[in-house]
């Protein structure tokens, strides 16, 4: 299965570098990441960059002082870039590996898709492997130009190219739900003969399929005698239940295709978009620590009342408000009564244990950083907090693995991480073994195929899901990617941290 301590960062970095805010503060981002470019053009000399306040001065004279001195920063990345990185790229391989070294067979950093933008120094290797010549790519790595780079003195443009994944948004896509039985993906919008011929040869696949499975399966493999084959217009059949990103919609002959980030087209009318849950976890300061709570299933809150012979009962009270499912709840503690397990909130009212999902503080592992930012996955509890060394910042609710596809527990580290990457049998909704989604969110691996990820189709945050992976609401899988180590630098589609030297944030989950 492949499912798929530190203050505030300095006020330049976040419009300098774009990774400091995730984790680190910024001189000692730099230097972690090996992007020594930018440590003196982005990060400025100590708490200097923003001049002193004049006697009297107020709020909004040092929030233009700060304004300044981030557009200062920002201009002297811009010229510090343009001297280093001179050349622009557009990426129109599908997905192009990027190596330490300009070899084939260097250790792989990273990679990028079709439609980034990235830059690149002026001088090249060429080698055998690489008549066009390995390019040294912005922050680091090299990358073949002959393996589906454009290269130009100005942002080149090209028919080849999608949509780059929106970095900035819950979904870097827009996805659709393949909602009819057998829909085609053609190479290019279609024709309407071509479209009338590739809706013929579905429907009779649907025909077979009602009659004799194994015999439907050798019509798709064009095993079977006397029948059409897969018309040459179409690229792949596409069973109900898959998902698909899309980076677009064209129209040929007033008929409207979604363009797939993987430069598939499919019929708009055959998909069935979906939204993004709106529910995101609590970010954790000064005002708002742990414990969080939330309430995972609906009901009336309890009241007790002592009975003659000194025993407690709790009843429903009707006239109090009932729980809000993934609603935040003022929890005071854990009570027992008899064999009763229960949770006593704030207001004196009392819940069943199941109907709550508590987020609280742990230790820091002693292999965990100072400064580091790590993970804790709570499966009992159904829940997850991000910290920065000792320090929580982040909390939310997650589903993690159904009985027989257990989300494994220990200490890891994240090893891959993605924009997107594809997926299938990750149990969500189609409850078959030909369920699939295309290019799934904010994919961090961090034990073999078990990753955490966002899990835009279901809404089902604080109780068990999936087939072993750690789903969270897009806001909040975009939020944890941000957050941990490795960065994805601006315009890569992916890094891994496996013998490249990239830090990597910690993942603990507990039982």
């Amino acid at each position: 299965m492949r499912d798929p301590a530190s203050g505030p960062a300095h006020p330049a970095c976040d419009a300098v570098t774009k990774v400091c805010r995730r984790a680190v503060p910024c001189a000692r981002a730099a230097v972690l990441l090996g992007w020594t470019l930018l440590a003196v053009a982005a990060c400025g000399t100590k708490s200097g960059n923003v001049p002193a306040s004049p006697p009297g001065a107020g709020a909004a004279s040092l929030g233009d002082g700060r304004a300044a001195a981030d557009e200062a920063a920002e201009r002297a990345r811009l010229a510090e870039l343009d001297r280093a990185y001179p050349l622009h790229g557009l990426v129109t391989g599908l997905q192009l590996v990027v190596r330490r070294e300009p070899r084939p067979d260097a250790t792989m950093f990273g990679w990028l898709r079709v439609g980034s933008r990235v830059r690149l120094k002026r001088e090249k290797v060429r080698s055998p492997t690489c008549a066009t010549g390995w390019y040294e790519l912005y922050p680091q790595g090299h990358a073949c130009a002959g393996e589906g780079i454009e290269v130009g003195e100005r942002p080149p443009d090209s028919p080849l190219a999608v949509r780059q994944a929106g970095r900035e948004e819950a979904l870097p896509y827009a996805y659709y739900f393949v909602k009819d039985e057998l829909v085609p993906s053609f190479h290019q919008p279609p024709s309407r003969d071509q479209q009338r011929d590739a809706q013929s040869y579905a429907e009779r696949y649907a025909a077979l399929l009602r009659d004799d499975a194994r015999k439907a399966q050798r019509f798709l493999a064009g095993e079977l005698a006397g029948e059409p084959t897969k018309p040459v217009a179409v690229r792949a059949f596409l069973h109900r239940g898959f998902f698909i990103a899309g980076a677009g919609v064209d129209v040929r002959s007033r008929r409207r295709f979604v363009r797939t980030v993987r430069g598939q087209y499919v019929k708009e009318s055959q998909l069935e978009p979906r939204r993004p849950a709106q529910f995101r976890g609590v970010t954790l300061d000064a005002t708002h620590t742990l414990p969080v709570a939330w309430a995972v299933r609906g009901g009336a809150p309890m009241l007790p009342r002592t009975l003659p012979d000194g025993s407690t009962r709790f009843a429903d009270d009707l006239e109090a408000p009932p729980l809000e499912r993934l609603a935040t709840v003022a929890w005071k503690r854990r009570a027992r009564f008899a064999d009763r397990q229960l949770h006593e909130l704030a207001d004196g009212h009392y819940v069943r244990d199941w109907y709550l999902a508590v987020a609280e503080r742990v230790e820091k592992p002693r292999e965990v950083g100072d400064d580091e930012p790590w993970v804790h996955v709570d499966v009992g509890e159904q829940t997850l907090v991000v910290y920065r060394g000792a320090t929580p910042v982040y909390a939310t609710l997650v589903s993690t693995g159904l009985e027989g596809h257990d989300t494994p527990t220990g200490l890891f580290t994240v090893r891959e991480k993605h924009v997107s990457d594809t997926m299938s049998s990750i149990g969500a909704d189609a409850g078959d073994d030909r369920y699939a989604i295309e290019d799934v969110p904010w994919t961090q691996y961090f034990s073999g195929s078990i990753a955490l990820h966002a899990a835009f189709w279901h809404e089902r945050f604080g109780l068990k899901r999936s087939h072993g992976c750690v789903n969270l609401s897009p806001l909040d899988a975009h939020q944890v990617f941000n957050e941990t180590w490795p960065v994805v630098p601006d315009g890569w589609h992916g890094v891994t941290a496996d013998r490249t030297g990239l830090p990597a944030s910690h993942v603990l989950v507990t039982p």
